[in-house]
């Protein structure tokens, strides 16, 4: 995936003009991240998102010395700290790399000028807004059943193809429930 990917997403919301096309080319900067490095910091201002062209990431917050992993987000995502980034205040949780990641960022500052000049891109950040809400209301349902088995029905058919890639801890933690329960919940699997 690439910068080119994201443009082809959002001309499927509804085309847009060359010049857009142009300018976000311009403002996107692509960097290169190793596994296990920050990108946002609990307490620092998210000032800028991050288009995820590769790669895999976690969001968490610090309970005290308990961490608890709060999103997961793979290739093709768009990655910010929502309340952070909105308001330009500090984040109330950190992201971090799972793997060696490939991003494009764009600055909260050159977003706002984007805005300012194709309202139409106004759209297009509604449509990915909403799909961002939808898929928090999924997560926050999931989190409500009481079911641990359940819970890991949605983990697998959602983010199967990264289970081996994230540590059992960061799995248990987003699924709300302990790590031993995960490993019989596994186990039973591994044994029908």
């Amino acid at each position: 995936m690439s910068v080119s990917d994201l443009l082809n997403t959002l001309a499927s919301i509804q085309p847009i003009s060359v010049s857009l096309q142009e300018t976000l080319l311009k403002c996107f900067h692509q960097k290169k991240i190793i596994k296990g490095e920050l990108l946002l910091q609990e307490g620092n201002v998210c000032t800028c998102l991050w288009y995820l062209e590769e790669g895999l990431l976690r969001s968490f917050h610090n309970f005290g010395e308990k961490e608890i992993t709060s999103r997961i987000m793979s290739t093709g995502h768009i990655v910010i700290s929502p309340g952070s980034f909105f308001t330009q205040t500090p984040a109330t949780e950190s992201i971090e790399t799972l793997s060696d990641c490939r991003v494009a960022t764009l600055t909260f500052q050159d977003l706002q000028d984007i805005y300012n000049r194709f309202p139409e891109f106004n759209l297009h950040a509604r449509v990915i807004t909403e799909q961002y809400f939808y898929k928090q209301e999924q997560r926050l349902y999931m989190m409500r059943k009481h079911d641990a088995s359940l819970k890991y029905d949605h983990f697998l058919e959602h983010y199967a193809d990264f289970q081996k890639q994230i540590p059992q801890k960061y799995i248990a933690s987003f699924l709300g429930i302990a790590p031993e329960t995960l490993s019989r919940i596994r186990n039973k699997l591994r044994f029908k």
